[in-house]
């Protein structure tokens, strides 16, 4: 998706997300040197050249930090929330890891920003993003496979909500699948373990240890907070027990 930012009075269109200060001010031939950003407000944030971005459409990068209504602007610790609890960002920018040294449970997890409304964005230890006082950032623990796929296990563990627009790990039984959207179904997992729901019924097993069965046709949303794993159950052995 793109948006449109003002850049020392031009318009550019960006695909929203990330980026840097330096390869935006490359895309209009601008000087990266000296920049602000600006909220509309009494805010200026001063920016490195190397600095990020997390762009929603709207932004607007200026030379002078003087706020509109005449005033100096001077550069004032900021307060998103992390993990729903506001925190205090000073001069307005931070390494992620930095960001998560405010998580005792999981100072070394993966951090994410809520984005969109079907998708958040993961932040890198290494970069340093301007954050903006409206930033939610939640941490979720890191894979034990090492993998770029969100463990839902781990996540129902540490009772954290899945990040929306990922790949996913999935325990099925006794072993864990990848599965590349947010979305699927109650076949489809079945398909992935090679059985079909003429023999087989699937429950969705929800932290805490709470059962759900799963109808075939069911759309099952994966990035719902507290999923943690499916099992199978043959169906001729259910009605065996009835």
């Amino acid at each position: 998706m793109d948006g449109d930012i003002e850049l020392l009075g031009q318009r550019l269109t960006v695909g929203l997300g990330l980026h840097r200060v330096d390869a935006l001010c490359a895309r209009a031939g601008k000087d990266p040197a000296a920049l602000f950003l600006h909220d509309g407000g009494r805010a200026a944030t001063p920016l490195s050249p190397s600095d990020v971005l997390l762009l929603r459409g709207g932004e607007r990068i200026v030379r002078d930090a003087v706020a509109a209504d005449g005033s100096p602007d001077a550069p004032a610790p900021v307060r998103p929330t992390l993990n729903g609890q506001p925190i205090a960002i000073q001069a307005g920018k931070a390494k992620a890891s930095a960001i998560k040294e405010h998580d005792a449970e999981l100072p070394h997890g993966r951090l994410f920003v809520e984005f969109m409304d079907d998708v958040d964005v993961e932040i890198p230890d290494d970069i340093t993003i301007v954050v903006g006082a409206a930033h939610a950032y939640f941490v979720v623990p890191p894979s034990p496979d090492g993998g770029p796929a969100i463990d839902l296990e781990e996540c129902g563990k540490h009772n954290r909500r899945p990040p929306r627009g990922q790949e996913y790990r999935v325990r099925i039984d006794g072993a864990k699948h990848t599965f590349a959207t947010a979305t699927t179904t109650g076949a489809e997992i079945l398909a992935v373990v090679d059985k079909t729901d003429h023999d087989w019924s699937l429950n969705q097993k929800l932290h805490g240890g709470r059962r759900v069965r799963i109808e075939p046709g069911q759309a099952v949303e994966l990035c719902r907070p507290g999923v943690e794993r499916f099992e199978t159950v043959r169906r001729q052995a259910q009605q065996g027990h009835g």
